[in-house]
């Protein structure tokens, strides 16, 4: 039988995702800060030493019996779970969640993808979408409204946190910088091919936030007279061009590759914007070791 949720200590943080690389870095912030946190796990990560001290739930974002007996009794929640691909499951696990939240703060780490293509290239805090928005960015958008809706009738204090490409030494995140939004330019590095980006003469590159420095961020939305509450913010701790970026790794990687501008580089390259991050940028200033190179030779490694 599962272990069931059982007499939550005053001011217990619920956190789903808690073992994956943004949930990793939120759970060390919440024990630095001596917060008592229960964390939805699935089974087989349970036993792990980097959950000792938190109340563990089993459960997953499938199992919709789980969500409740996490959230039933918590404090605050931070939700960072999610499934990336199966959309009408993180749906369903919003909903979950929200159906059992009986007040406090209730913090849900959104994604930048949320804002589609926007039309100017300094997209300010809770912009309304662009076009274009992705099926991930669009369940991002149902989840945000689900939560906001809820703490209109009076639920508790709600805040979206949308960030962008999440860095830090976690080995999701590791695989994420091999494998996803910039795995083309590692893989092109990592083998020596040429690697073509857009024009020189234009900006463009990727916003990215530090774990350590989302992990603050979300903690500071905790508090209930946090200027986050009630609504979208930024988490995004700089922009990096994608020629700084591919030139560091070929330089990481000890790679041959030829970086140069090519009027027939991948479209999903040209992204020109810009995200200002002005409500959180206190807990969002980065630690000695936290600049962009720092990390990614840190992931690299």
């Amino acid at each position: 039988a599962r272990p069931q949720a059982t007499g939550a200590r005053t001011g217990t943080v619920l956190l789903t995702g808690a073992t994956g690389g943004v949930g990793a870095a939120v759970l060390q912030e919440l024990m630095a800060q001596g917060r008592p946190v229960r964390v939805l796990v699935r089974p087989e990560s349970a036993h792990l030493p980097a959950l000792n001290g938190a109340e563990v739930v089993e459960g997953d974002l499938g199992d919709v019996d789980s969500l409740r007996r996490a959230v039933e009794g918590a404090d605050a929640v931070i939700h960072s779970a999610c499934t990336f691909t199966d959309h009408a499951t993180d749906l369903a696990a919003m909903r979950a969640l929200v159906d059992g939240w009986r007040g406090g703060p209730f913090v849900f780490v959104s994604s930048i993808d949320a804002y589609g293509r926007p039309t100017g290239t300094e997209v300010a805090e809770g912009s309304p979408s662009g076009a274009a928005v992705t099926p991930y960015g669009q369940a991002k958008l149902d989840c945000e409204r689900i939560l906001f809706e809820a703490a209109a009738t009076g639920r508790g204090q709600a805040v979206a946190v949308r960030s962008p490409i999440v860095w830090g030494p976690h080995h999701r995140l590791r695989d994420q910088l091999r494998w996803g939004s910039t795995g083309a330019l590692y893989q092109a590095a990592l083998a020596g091919r040429p690697i073509g980006l857009p024009a020189a003469d234009e900006w463009y590159g990727a916003s990215w936030v530090h774990a350590a420095a989302l992990a603050r961020a979300l903690t500071a939305c905790l508090s209930p007279d946090h200027p986050a509450v009630g609504r979208v913010v930024n988490a995004v701790s700089g922009h990096v061009s994608w020629a700084d970026f591919s030139t560091e790794l070929v330089r990481l990687l000890g790679s041959g590759s030829p970086v140069t501008a090519t009027p027939d580089a991948d479209g999903e390259l040209r992204r020109p914007w810009h995200y200002r991050a002005d409500t959180l940028a206190g807990p969002l200033a980065p630690e000695p070791g936290e600049d962009w190179r720092s990390v990614l030779a840190a992931m690299v490694r």
